[in-house]
């Protein structure tokens, strides 16, 4: 005999999954995109946007390339257009790379 008696208000437990559910999907990054801002504090600790472009996005070009299979990066044209990045892509190519890249490097002066 169970002393407890678990009762169930009536659509609260439908709240609750709809709640878990929806933060489940915020979590899922396949089909978004970021800008630059946005991947620097996700997937750079907070590196600079000047320090991600120089030690991330030019250093390893080639690699991630939105043309490729698992490039992530499609990047900016210039003046007025900016950099789009494939989340889901990009935080598993970080994932993979993390120890290629210098995390100590400075800023050239």
């Amino acid at each position: 005999m169970n002393p407890f008696e678990v009762k169930i208000v009536p659509g609260v437990l439908e709240q609750m999954v709809d709640k878990y559910i929806n933060k489940l999907f915020e979590s899922m990054l396949d089909g978004r995109t970021w800008s630059l801002d946005q991947f620097r504090k996700q997937c750079c600790g907070g590196k600079s946007k000047e320090w991600v472009n120089l030690y991330i996005l030019s250093e390893f070009a080639e690699e991630i390339d939105y043309h490729l299979p698992n490039g992530w990066l499609i990047p900016s044209q210039g003046r007025g257009s900016q950099n789009i990045i494939f989340a889901g892509k990009a935080c598993k190519w970080m994932e993979s790379n993390r120890n290629r890249i210098d995390w100590q490097a400075k800023m050239p002066k």
